[in-house]
């Protein structure tokens, strides 16, 4: 049965998402914990200038921060990444997620937890395109406040350390110039020889079923 992209509209043999779309949605969840940081740089409004101050004949001292980005960083990006996570541990028949911490720790473990379940929503989710399309409508959102990005890094692999649980970690594991230690951003796990290196670009972890 022929099916196409819930984004792009392009035929498909199967599934919901392109291939393309597939790698641009894991690109965006990857980015997004990143511009959530970037946001707290632009809380503050903008000065405003002293002739429109002398202009009102009034004191106006305007808003303490910025509406935009204070509902991008205490709710849209959270709620957003997390709604569709809640979504689609429903359609799997997971129950809820449970959600710990605080906002930027929320936006990591919900960016995390759909970067590593790609292949099924690709694959098996029919809302797959409506979950690409808000975060692309999201990322574009806090790109318009914060501009480009600076080059996270050419990207290795999945962690694959165990926590205690013994439930694999699996955040994206990234390389700059010249590095030669490689720390896991959520785990802290420690990446510094060529084995490990190795283990790294091979070795891709089971999302857990939680």
């Amino acid at each position: 049965m022929s099916a196409s992209c819930g984004l792009c509209e392009r035929d498909l043999e199967h599934g919901y998402l392109c291939p393309g779309d597939t790698l641009a949605l894991a690109e965006r969840l990857d980015r997004m914990p990143k511009l959530y940081a970037a946001l707290a740089g632009f809380l503050a409004p903008a000065a405003r200038g002293g002739a429109e101050r002398v202009s009102t004949g009034r004191t106006d001292p305007g808003l303490p921060v910025d509406e935009t980005v204070l509902d991008l960083r205490y709710g849209g990006i959270a709620l957003v990444l997390e709604g569709w996570r809640s979504d689609v541990q429903r359609v799997r028949g997971w129950g809820e997620p449970a959600v710990t911490g605080d906002v930027e720790r929320r936006v990591l473990a919900a960016s995390r937890w759909l970067g590593m379940s790609l292949d099924w929503i690709a694959a098996a989710y029919p809302a797959a395109g409506d979950l690409a399309r808000e975060v692309k409508e999201l990322e574009g959102a806090a790109l318009s406040i914060v501009g480009a990005l600076p080059e996270r890094g050419r990207r290795i692999g999945q962690c694959v350390s165990i926590d205690s649980s013994g439930v694999i970690c699996g955040a994206v594991i990234r390389h700059q110039p010249g590095q030669t230690r490689l720390v896991c951003e959520w785990c802290h796990a420690v990446y510094a020889t060529e084995q490990d290196w190795l283990l790294l670009l091979h070795h891709q972890p089971q999302q857990e079923s939680a």
